[in-house]
């Protein structure tokens, strides 16, 4: 009986554990992810202009700014930064890369066969061990390895052959028939004009880069050289008036169809459209339409597997490496640093969590960019310097969590609808509490307007995503109906994740979009726009009504810091602001939830669970809880012992 007895009460104590572990374990974590929701925690957001990362880092490290901004950490400097306490860095696999592209419109650029030979005129590995030391990778495809399973490794490569290069423009006519070294063009008979490749003149790596590049092409006889050119510039000359023979940006952001169908398709080849290449194709543009209506992710996956081969055969634009991102931040004044999968430590998510250190709430955050937004017009995005910002001040349907899960947001739930006849619908359900900044509610009438605007009036950045829409129409005061004309997999990321939500009441007036920029943006995101020092910071304070904005915080109203006019030294953190560089964003794809097909008439609805609405915890506290289940089990082994003597 007292081996029995032992058992029972062992068996007791298992079971009243593992109640225990369920009790404690579950709701601990359900209050983790709500947490992970709430924000602003902090009261300000200051975007510094920091133009170079030379500037960036001395001021990191006197603490002036809270993280360094986008590339991150130059590879020269990272056994320096490493050594310092306060301040740490993560290294996160990229979801973008380095390409050089070319102008297509242009000769001998528009000749697929020069184009090849110039790839085979470049020693990535050399541009990595040098440029990177080792801090990155040789890039195969025009999908970074950081998008996972999206990337092809399959893709055959031009390998680095000086010989091989010269053979392909001998074929070509380019011969050097004086013998002074530069190859003559066969329509003149003349030597080559010397061409150039633009690099953004804030970036010495790139400069670095474009010099390497010029020196190999110089060896085939290719006279070229590199022109570092101030990044606004750079936009207006290759974006708007298409006037340059070669050019390094940042290609291959997330989703991974998002960069093909912009920079590639024939239908964006216009000033201040997106195909920067200039590259034409009827059956390419077939392939990328195939891809914007694939009816499942898996076709999604092999047409954009047949892409990147093709790119490759056509090179409109070469991949050079992939960077290695390397984020530095300081872990003395904040906390909440959360890295988001491709893009590191500075998202929308630390951006919502960072807080004083030491307290729930409060603080000032400080990050840097580089370059300068454009502007905070959503309908005028032309770089992910403008898009960061603006992702701050307006909202959208849906969000990607640090996993690049899809999550409802400003919807607390959708409903996707694939009928019999080819068609979708997405049947959004939107929060009840979600206001502008000036006060006003945000309606269902007023997602119906932003997306049916941005279609009407062409927005460039947005028109692509509303390919397959047809129309949206307010169902009730907060439930929205997109009807699409296929039944496409990418229908759902597009229109929840990508698009910005604008306010009727002011955009309604607006006739000209591409002309507009307003004093101050009026979204319903977390931060709020104060002010605009250009060439110096932007200020946003917390958005005290966001939907999310935890239900315990209070902010208390605090004195401007920044000074309004430019310091002549880097300022302290009393005086200088700084901001949260765009990233572009970054690595491995999202897996947007995939509406199922409808085998009946009976048309088929995907509702996912929508993001919980965080709430204060009910009930007793988590330690009574603890101490009332640690009493019971002492009663129970009390009742047990004194049961043993009884017998």
């Amino acid at each position: 009986m007292g081996r029995q007895n032992a058992k029972l009460t062992l068996g007791i104590l298992f079971t009243l554990i593992i109640a225990l572990s369920t009790l404690t374990a579950l709701p601990m974590r359900l209050i983790a992810e709500e947490n992970y929701f709430l924000g602003p925690k902090a009261d300000k957001l200051y975007i510094v202009v920091l133009t170079t990362q030379e500037a960036q880092m001395l001021a990191l490290k006197k603490g002036e700014i809270d993280a360094l901004g986008w590339p991150g950490v130059p590879p020269t400097q990272v056994a320096e930064i490493m050594r310092d306490p306060n301040i740490k860095t993560l290294t996160t696999d990229p979801a973008e890369y380095f390409p050089l592209v070319f102008n297509c419109r242009e000769y001998p650029f528009n000749i697929t066969e020069f184009r090849k030979a110039l790839a085979h005129a470049i020693d990535k590995k050399k541009l990595v061990e040098v440029l990177l030391l080792g801090y990155g990778r040789p890039a195969t495809s025009c999908i970074p390895t950081g998008h996972g399973e999206w990337h092809n490794p399959k893709v055959k490569d031009y390998p680095f052959n000086l010989t091989k290069a010269k053979e392909i423009l001998e074929k070509l006519g380019f011969k050097d028939t004086d013998g002074d070294g530069i190859l003559n063009d066969p329509r003149t008979g003349k030597n080559l004009k010397e061409f150039t490749i633009m690099i953004p003149s804030y970036d010495p790596m790139r400069i670095r880069m474009a010099q390497m590049i010029s020196g190999w092409f110089k060896e085939i006889g290719i006279p070229c050289k590199a022109a570092p050119t101030e990044h606004g510039t750079m936009i207006d000359l290759v974006v708007y008036q298409h006037k340059f023979d070669m050019v390094c940006w940042t290609y291959g952001w997330w989703p991974p169809w998002d960069p093909i169908s912009l920079l590639y398709h024939s239908s964006q080849d216009y000033p201040g459209g997106w195909n920067d290449p200039g590259y034409k194709n009827k059956t390419w543009d077939k392939l990328i339409d195939e891809i914007l209506t694939a009816p499942t992710m898996e076709k999604l996956k092999e047409l954009i597997w047949k892409f990147q081969e093709w790119h490759m055969q056509e090179i409109p634009d070469y991949p050079l490496f992939e960077r290695y991102i390397i984020d530095a931040y300081r872990v003395v004044k904040l906390e909440g640093w959360l890295p988001m999968k491709g893009t590191g430590v500075i998202n929308f998510w630390t951006l919502l969590n960072l807080h004083e250190k030491g307290k729930k709430f409060g603080g000032e955050i400080r990050i840097p960019v580089l370059k300068e937004p454009k502007t905070l017009n959503p309908y005028k995005i032309t770089s992910g310097w403008d898009s960061f910002v603006i992702g701050l001040i307006y909202d959208t349907l849906l969000k990607e969590d640090l996993n690049r899960n899809l999550i409802p947001w400003m919807a607390k739930e959708y409903k996707v609808e694939n009928l019999p006849n080819g068609t979708q619908i997405i049947t959004f359900y939107l929060h009840e509490n979600i206001t502008w900044h000036d006060g006003k509610p945000v309606t269902a009438e007023d997602v119906a307007f932003t997306l049916n605007y941005f279609k009407e009036k062409k927005a460039p950045m947005f028109e692509p995503y509303l390919k397959n829409m047809i129309r949206a129409v307010a169902v009730d005061k907060y439930t929205v109906k997109v009807y699409f004309n296929i039944t496409a997999a990418i229908n759902l990321y597009n229109v929840g994740v990508l698009i910005y939500i604008i306010p009727k009441h002011i955009w309604e007036k607006i006739e000209k979009p591409e002309e507009y920029e307003p004093e101050k943006p009026i979204g319903s995101g977390p931060w709020k726009f104060v002010r605009w020092v250009h060439g110096e910071f932007i200020e946003l304070e917390a958005n005290e009504n966001y939907f999310k904005f935890p239900p315990e915080r209070k902010v208390t109203p605090i004195p401007t810091t920044m000074p309004t006019t430019t310091p002549t030294t880097t300022p302290s953190p009393s005086t200088t602001p700084v901001v949260t560089p765009t990233t572009t964003p970054t690595t491995p794809s999202p897996t947007p939830t995939t509406p199922t097909t409808t085998p009946t008439t009976t048309p088929t609805t995907t509702t996912p669970t929508p993001t919980p609405t965080p709430t204060p915890a009910p009930g007793m506290p988590l330690s009574l809880v603890i101490g009332v289940i640690v009493l019971i089990i002492i009663i129970i082994i009390a009742a047990i012992a004194l049961f043993r003597r009884r017998v």
